[in-house]
């Protein structure tokens, strides 16, 4: 069975949600979240633009850092995992009062209520791949 392209989207969108507050609640460029779950730098952008299926082991791996992949796939339930990494995570981002991950230098998403049926909500970020020095 197919992937619906819309869906696909929308798991890349909260993808690319868990790698905006994945370091501490700091973001991550791409390739840094690549290099973490030894990917592409490509693959992970392909995964948040929907060009692709994300795979059942990085989200796995994912789980085991805490983020919850029913969320990912969803966009139901906490964006973090019922684990002690999960509680860790949450805490962690609470302390620093961070509750939701950006979308740009302005504009905040609140992660547990974006609608994707309406694609004006959605912000539209644009990224540069390249060699980190």
């Amino acid at each position: 069975m197919a992937i619906d392209n819309n869906l696909k989207r929308d798991m890349g969108l909260r993808l690319r949600q868990v790698r905006k507050i994945f370091n501490e609640g700091g973001k991550l460029s791409a390739e840094q979240f690549a290099f973490i779950f030894g990917e592409t730098t490509d693959k992970i952008l392909n995964y948040e633009l929907g060009r692709a299926s994300i795979p059942l082991s990085l989200l796995v791996d994912l789980y085991y850092r805490g983020f919850n992949p029913i969320y990912i796939l969803t966009g139901k339930e906490s964006i973090f995992a019922k684990n002690s990494e999960g509680r860790k995570r949450e805490k962690q981002l609470a302390t620093r009062n961070i509750v939701s991950p950006s979308a740009g230098k302005d504009e905040v998403i609140n992660i547990n209520k974006i609608d994707a049926t309406d694609e004006s909500k959605i912000p539209i970020i644009s990224v540069a791949a390249g060699k980190m020095e």
